[in-house]
């Protein structure tokens, strides 16, 4: 039996971590549904249960591989995001953050210096904030 399983995926694209996540989710918002009786996030979940199976019996793998790309691209963005949200949180007590009028640009100025003039070293722009 294990030797037609492997027969029968040749060729065919398998598991990676988008499927991963979507298999996840599907569990999670079916799970959901069982406690809250809500038929959309039934429908949702075996939507996304159906396009796990669909992508890993597809046999096109480079448009796989590519929506898996994106999937890490978007995921390790996300996680940019809170880890550097995790530092500024950790730094709290030594640096102020601030950001710059002009381009958006986040600056980060020790604490305790009074009032300061910041100099944004993206856009050059200067403004006078509180440390």
């Amino acid at each position: 039996m294990k030797e037609k399983i492997r027969q029968f995926m040749i060729g065919r694209y398998g598991t990676d971590g988008l499927n991963q996540f979507l298999s996840i989710a599907s569990l999670v918002l079916i799970l959901v549904y069982i406690l809250t009786r809500l038929p959309l996030l039934l429908y949702v979940g075996v939507v996304l249960l159906g396009f796990c199976y669909y992508r890993m019996f597809s046999r096109n793998i480079s448009k796989r591989t590519e929506e898996n790309y994106k999937y890490y691209a978007v995921k390790d963005r996300i996680r940019n995001k809170f880890s550097g949200l995790k530092d500024q949180w950790d730094n709290r007590r030594l640096y102020h953050y601030y950001r710059c009028p002009q381009c958006r640009q986040k600056l980060r100025v020790p604490r305790g210096r009074g009032r300061i003039q910041i100099s944004c070293p993206r856009c050059g722009t200067q403004f006078i904030k509180k440390s």
